[in-house]
């Protein structure tokens, strides 16, 4: 039995030994993945502040005719105005829908409300709190652009998403 540990003893030492230094790698291994997650999670941050500082000077959406559609993209670019929003609860916003001309001024404050209305629903959907927003119909009274063209009319049909004036309270002036 002596001469059976006299064996084994040792066996297991450099066993433990073994363990050990495989357990120094894999525990090394781990801190350099979590190291790089850090470094690529604060990238991602660093990203997502500078990109929430352009949000914050206001926002353009286009609809089709007769429309109050709003495209993906367009919500997804909604949702970072909302990421904002729920991050600065004091921040507000104007949300005024606009139309061309084509219709009656009363179809068209409707369809301008609808705009606004849609817009808001995303910001709320996506976080921001329904008391941060503030939505109006304006119809065809404030046109883009004057004139009768296509492209003139598809800048009048839109959405303005801009940040009230005393919503800078949160550290730097959004409308800049």
């Amino acid at each position: 039995m002596n001469s059976c540990l006299r064996y084994l003893l040792p066996a297991m030492c450099m066993l433990a030994t073994a363990a050990c230094s495989t357990d120094h790698a894999a525990s090394e291994h781990r801190l350099r993945v979590t190291a790089d997650e850090a470094d690529a999670f604060n990238e991602r941050a660093l990203r997502l502040q500078s990109d929430e500082r352009e949000t914050a000077g206001g926002l353009v959406v286009y609809f089709a005719t007769d429309s109050a559609a709003v495209t993906d993209q367009d919500i997804a670019r909604l949702g970072q105005v909302a990421v904002f929003l729920l991050a600065h609860p004091q921040a507000e916003v104007s949300i005024e829908g606009h139309t061309d001309d084509e219709g009656s001024p009363e179809q068209n404050v409707v369809l301008a409300q609808a705009r606004a209305d849609m817009i808001a629903y995303y910001l709320v959907k996506y976080g921001a709190l329904y008391d941060q927003l503030n939505t109006r119909a304006y119809g065809e009274r404030y046109p883009a652009h004057e004139g009768s063209g296509a492209e003139t009319m598809q800048y009048n049909r839109r959405v303005v998403v801009e940040w009230n004036s005393h919503s800078d309270a949160f550290g730097y002036d959004p409308l800049q």
